[in-house]
């Protein structure tokens, strides 16, 4: 490459205009008057393009031959070039250019001559009369050159983006979706993005729409056209189809298609093959109460706002997609410790803020699973079923925190397919088994009622935890079968300690939201009460907010609960989204403190303030009142200032084996 040292320093940012360009002749010309211009510096290409008169020359006029020169100095007395054509003749031929002079800052431009070619010339045409802003790249993604509709739109700061790399030009969010557009277009598919922007608002204050075309040379791909469109301009169905098959429908986020996609991508990319990789798995904590108490549309609105707070998150390196119904991957490329701990703890964070529907605040935890590759393997199925082991491990532990995949975890976590077909045996081979926790009397220390819950030994898995079983439960649909039998079960012990002459005592049984809705469910309590003769006001049926979504046919159920004799309590009470107006308007006996409240009542003097307002509004309601969790001293002496009737926890007892029940509480 010629170089005039002397006339180059100053202009060293405009190298890249000669040097990026392979497939050009390229030549830097700087306005020296009105029609007089000296050479600055040209590529390789220009003298086998073209014949000069003299390449030493600085003098535009004498480096050029007098017949190009002519034609081009006629070119650059124009303000705006729009690819003009220029015949040259040589010793061998005439030869045909389309010429585009790009308008550099201090008074350079730089003339880019592009031979004719008949697979290339609409391509050119499109791009210097386009109406849109137009940025073509060399395969690498670096900018090579800049339409007049680009140029016209850049600020005086920023008016020449040529040598940048585009893809440090996009807002961190969108990076990773036009890489993926970007391989695909280099592989010579046309593509289109609904929605980018730039950093800096370059090219556009608002989203557009980008459009990628494969810049073709002598039949071959050398580049990328970029073209910036109206956000609203619409896509071909070949290109809509790709796009919206990458894309969750819902959340807008990238989907488990583009998750393999990307990872696939990620993996043949030679700089990444020694450097850490991050997956962190998102599960949203009991997800599917918010869905049955929201409602479909409000629930989809939350998931909405959920995935974007995570997107907010990303940055050039970091990728999110919505891998299930309410789990999200993020992928963190180049991942040190610090940054896939710095991420985990933002997510935790930036959840802390509610959520804000029709004026009310929900709030959101998740649970967080981390696995890494290369050490935890590098194919993806691997790595999934790793980071789900230790997302596992985190729900077993308390919920809202993170955790990193380790040996020792798989050896508690099973698939989950197979144990759903353990789980559908499980009644048969009699692994189920009910295990009752006291609910004490706070005013005399009595016990006369007891929550059931249920635990499940399996021949193959051990002790399985609920909160493992109880998810594939309700997915499969099994547990409205587990629910009957725990119904049969709960009265069956009732009936045995009637005939031996126990104390009567009141039973609890959890009913899932689906149990809940059978249009039988009403009949099934009559039919297990009558079988084993059984005083219906020994049962409580205890059912969750999430039940009550709708008025009509829970106030029907209700009723019908009601009109047996049995009680009625509402656990978890305080979490929910409705509570104030479900209180008048159904048939209600007992509320349920959440445990929540009463872990924090000597951390936080709202909860103090709830717990006192549930209790008091529950009296005036003529409701009972049960406090869930209760662990230490101090919240027994608070709750029993404030008259709550009645605790359970693990300071009086944990769930018992009924045999365990009957010895201490009823024998001894």
């Amino acid at each position: 490459m010629k170089k005039y040292k002397e006339s180059v320093a100053q202009f060293a940012d405009y190298q890249q205009v000669i040097q990026l360009n392979p497939f050009d002749a390229v030549v830097c010309l700087r306005k020296v008057d009105t029609k007089a211009f000296e050479v600055v510096n040209f590529n390789d290409n220009l003298p086998l393009f073209i014949e000069l008169q003299d390449v030493k020359a600085t003098n535009a006029e004498h480096f050029f031959t007098e017949q190009c020169w002519l034609q081009l100095s006629n070119l650059l007395q124009q303000e705006f070039n729009t690819g003009q054509r220029l015949e040259i003749g040589t010793s061998h031929k005439l030869k045909t250019f389309l010429v585009h002079v790009q308008h550099l800052e201090n008074s350079i431009v730089a003339v880019i001559l592009r031979e004719k070619q008949k697979n290339v010339e609409p391509y050119l045409q499109f791009v210097e009369q386009h109406v849109n802003p137009v940025l073509t790249t060399d395969l690498q993604g670096r900018i090579i050159h800049q339409n007049v509709a680009a140029t016209s739109l850049l600020s005086s700061e920023h008016h020449n983006l040529i040598g940048l790399d585009i893809f440090s030009l996009l807002e961190s969010k969108y990076i990773n979706e036009f890489k993926l557009l970007f391989s695909k277009t280099v592989e010579g598919t046309a593509f289109g993005m609904p929605r980018c922007l730039f950093k800096r608002q370059l090219l556009s204050k608002e989203p557009f729409y980008l459009k990628t075309h494969p810049t073709y040379f002598n039949g071959e791909i050398i580049g990328v056209h970029v073209f910036v469109k109206d956000a609203n301009s619409f896509m071909n169905d070949h290109e809509a189809f790709y796009y919206l098959a990458l894309v969750d429908e819902l959340t807008g986020t990238w989907n488990r298609k583009a998750f393999k996609e990307h990872w696939q991508h990620h993996i043949n990319e030679k700089k990444h093959a020694n450097k850490q990789t991050a997956l962190i798995l998102v599960d949203i904590d009991r997800f599917k109460k918010f869905n049955e108490s929201l409602g479909e549309s409000k629930g989809d609105e939350l998931m909405r706002m959920f995935s974007h707070r995570l997107r907010e998150l990303c940055y050039s390196k970091c990728s999110l997609y919505r891998y299930n119904s309410d789990e999200f991957i993020f992928v963190l490329k180049d991942a040190t410790i610090n940054k896939i701990e710095h991420t985990a703890n933002a997510i935790l964070d930036v959840l802390k803020e509610p959520f804000m529907i029709d004026g009310q605040e929900y709030f959101i935890s998740v649970s967080i699973g981390i696995s890494l590759s290369p050490a935890d393997g590098k194919d993806l199925e691997t790595l999934v079923r790793k980071a789900d082991q230790a997302l596992f491990s985190v729900k077993e532990n308390g919920r809202s925190h993170y955790r990193y995949y380790r040996e020792d975890m798989t050896t508690v976590f099973p698939n989950e397919a197979l144990m759903e077909a353990h789980l559908r045996r499980a009644i048969e081979f009699n692994e189920l088994s009910i295990h009752l926790q006291p609910q004490m009397n706070l005013t005399n220390n009595s016990i006369n009622s007891f929550e059931a819950l249920l635990r499940w030994n399996n021949r193959k898995f051990g002790f399985v935890s609920p909160a493992q079983f109880i998810p594939i439960a309700e997915a499969s649909g099994l547990i409205i079968e587990i629910g009957d039998w725990i119904i049969d079960e709960v009265c069956r012990y009732q009936k045995e300690w009637h005939m031996k002459g126990y104390r009567p005592v009141r039973i609890a049984v959890n009913i899932s939201p689906k149990q809940f809705r059978k249009e039988n469910f009403a009949r099934k309590i009559h039919d297990a009460l009558k079988k084993h003769n059984v005083p219906p006001e020994l049962l409580e049926v205890e059912i969750t907010e999430s039940s009550m979504t709708n008025v009509h046919e829970t106030f029907s159920i209700l009723t019908e609960l009601k009109q047996l004799g049995v009680y009625v309590s509402v656990d978890d009470f305080g979490t929910g989204y409705s509570s104030l107006s479900y209180l008048k308007r159904y048939p209600i006996d007992i509320i349920k403190i959440d445990q929540s409240f009463i872990a924090d009542i000597a951390k936080d003097e709202r909860n103090e303030a709830i717990i006192k307002a549930i209790i008091s509004m529950s009296h005036n309601l003529g409701l009972e009142v049960i406090a869930e969790g209760i662990e230490e001293p101090s919240q027994v002496d608070f709750l029993k200032r404030h008259r709550c009737q009645k605790g359970q926890g693990y300071l009086y007892n944990k769930p018992l084996p009924v045999e365990t029940i009957v010895e201490k509480y009823f024998v001894s």
